[in-house]
Parts: structure tokens; C-alpha cells; sequence
């Protein structure tokens, strides 16, 4: 449904990239996350799918049809692309029906439309109010029912939920989603957050310095990550740097990087009782309570500090912590 190839968006003439050779498809139907710290060109994607920049390598094609290239540019209101944003971008001098009427001025029986569009999103009732009279959570779906309106090919939802509380983010983010499944409308779903991701996406796409890293299923980000920022996006990780394997007397290969789930690391009251390969005393020098598990900062017999995770709620000052071979994570050297 969507063809992304080789796109690349540059804002100084060419000395950096915000985007760069970027590839991937996305089905009908289907929800993607994208995921990715400030700066890693979410929004210079979602820019350049909406028509809002125009790219300067690569094409971008919809439904078998190029909207975006070197040399054809389908206008942004032609894209058939509904768009969610974070600020919401309602009307505030427009009632609720009235922001739902202005992206479809032009449907037959557009009244009816909005009605149904309001119903959809449990707004039925409120066709009068104004914005703020609103909640954050009801503004939200007004917004999403102005975008699926004019019944889009492809909805963009930009960190739709962050400015909500973590409470209110996550059962609004479930009833959107509950929203969607019945529109069966593809969605891009960009978030910096990854349980919002995990969640609700089909697929997972992470960008970093304005390349993809990865894209995939969820439990392959986990269980198969392709770079430690990757498995670090998903799961408490240890990066096995060169002191660690020393403090460990852990022999790894020298042009790779490796790293080990914080759940994988073992702690043992006594070194017999550890059933681990790479084994080390500890000090405990912090002990941080959070409900079932305790976070125990420590400090190896070799210096290093390392900061794990276990459910023993009766920690002595010394103890010993380990892992097996067969737990690490290894990829390529990091960039």
C-alpha cells in the first residue's frame, strides 16, 4: 500500500541528512510504529509522506502510484493521508462539528458524514461544544475523527498522546486504537515511546540519525535486535564493554559488540550457588525498592559499577552476579 525507497531529506544542501536512504513497505491495513529518540527524522518522514517537504532523493509511492519523487510532486490535499497531531490543530472559533465539516467541505451529505465520524469516536451529543470545552482526551477524538472523515488510504498519528498523563495516555491510546481496527485504515503511528508502540503496532520500524536500523515484529526486536540501541529500546540492557568483560573474565570477539538483558544477569547470595558461566563479586552500595524487585547498584571487584535488577527482597552487602554465554547479545560494531 505504501513504497518508501531510498529517501533521503537533507536541510543544509547536502553537509548532513536528516533523512538518508531510507526503505520500507508498509501493507494495507496494517499499524507501524515508528520509533526513535528526538533528532532520528521521525518527523522528516512523516513531512515528506504528507507532502510537506518535498525529498531530494528516492520516491514515495501510494497505492502503485508515485506522489512523491525528483520529478512528480502530488499535492499534499491529493494524498488521500489524514493526519493526528500531538497539539491537536483544532479550529478554536469552530464548534466540534464544524472542525469534523471542514475536511470534507466538499462530500455529499458531508452532515451526515461528521455525525457518523462523531459517533464513531463517542463524541455523539457534543456536536455543539467548542475545543475548550473539552478534555485533552476528547480534543484528541475530534481531531481523529477529522482525519478519518474523508476516509483517508493512510492515517499519520505524530506523537498523538504525549501530551497526556500516563494514566489518560494509555486508556485513550487503546480506545483510539479500538477506533482505527474498526476503519481498517493503515496507520503510521509515530511515538518515541515504545510501550505505546508495543502495544498496538503490527510492525515496529526504528530510525536512528535519519537511517532505519530495523523493522520488524516485536518479539524480533526483542529476541533479535540488530544493534544494542535497538535492544536497549527494548529491554533494560548491559552494554558488555571491554572493562566488564575483564571484571567478568568474560573472552568476547574483539570487532563485535556485545551486551546482556538485565533479566539474564543472575544474582546469588554465594558463588556456588550461581549457575553461571562469567561470575564476579559484588558490593552492593544501593539498594532502590520498586514493588516486586529491587534495583541494586553495585560495584565489582574490579571497580566497575553495574546496576541489575532481582526479585530477593533479603540482599547481604556482598554477593555475586553473572551470566551465561548463551544469554549475550552480539551484533556488528556499533557505529
Amino acid at each position: 500500500m505504501l513504497t518508501i525507497n531510498a529517501l533521503s531529506k537533507s536541510f543544509d544542501k547536502g553537509k548532513s541528512y536528516a533523512l538518508e536512504n531510507v526503505t520500507f513497505n508498509l501493507k494495507a491495513g496494517q499499524v507501524c510504529a515508528i520509533v526513535g529518540e528526538s533528532g532520528s527524522g521521525k518527523t522528516t518522514l512523516v513531512r515528506l509522506i504528507a507532502g510537506l517537504e518535498r525529498p531530494d532523493n528516492g520516491s514515495i509511492t501510494m497505492n502503485e502510484k508515485v506522489i512523491a519523487s525528483l520529478d512528480k510532486f502530488v499535492q499534499p490535499e491529493k494524498r488521500k493521508i489524514g493526519l493526528v497531531f500531538q497539539e491537536y490543530a483544532l479550529f478554536p472559533h469552530l464548534t466540534i462539528l464544524e472542525n469534523v465539516l471542514y475536511g470534507i467541505s466538499k462530500v455529499k451529505n458531508k452532515k451526515e458524514k461528521a455525525q457518523e465520524m462523531l459517533d464513531l469516536v463517542g463524541l455523539s451529543g457534543m456536536e455543539k461544544r467548542y475545543p475548550h470545552q473539552l478534555s485533552g482526551g476528547q480534543q484528541q477524538r475530534v481531531a481523529l475523527a477529522r482525519a478519518l472523515a474523508p476516509e483517508p488510504s493512510l492515517l499519520i498519528l505524530d506523537e498523538p498522546f504525549s501530551n497526556l498523563d500516563t494514566m489518560l495516555r494509555t486508556q485513550l491510546r487503546n480506545e483510539v486504537f479500538d477506533i482505527i481496527k474498526k476503519t481498517e485504515v493503515t496507520v503510521l503511528f509515530v511515538t518515541h515511546d515504545t510501550q505505546d508502540a508495543l502495544s498496538v503496532a503490527d510492525e515496529i520500524l526504528i530510525l536512528q540519525k535519519g537511517k532505519v536500523i530495523q523493522k520488524d515484529v516485536a518479539e524480533n526486536l526483542y529476541v533479535k535486535p540488530n544493534t544494542l540501541y535497538v535492544a536497549s529500546l527494548f529491554g533494560n540492557t548491559v552494554h558488555i564493554n571491554k572493562n566488564l568483560q575483564n571484571a567478568f573474565r568474560c573472552p568476547l570477539k574483539e570487532d563485535c559488540c556485545h551486551a546482556i538483558r538485565n533479566e539474564k544477569i543472575i544474582v546469588s547470595q554465594s558463588s556456588t550457588e550461581a549457575d553461571c558461566e562469567y561470575i564476579t563479586a559484588a558490593k552492593v552500595i544501593k539498594k532502590i525498592p520498586l514493588g516486586n524487585a529491587t534495583q541494586l547498584v553495585l560495584k565489582l571487584e574490579s571497580g566497575e559499577q553495574l546496576t541489575v535488577m532481582t526479585q530477593d527482597q533479603n540482599i547481604a552487602d556482598t554477593i555475586y552476579v553473572g551470566f551465561n554465554s548463551k544469554d549475550i547479545l552480539e551484533f556488528d560494531q556499533e557505529l
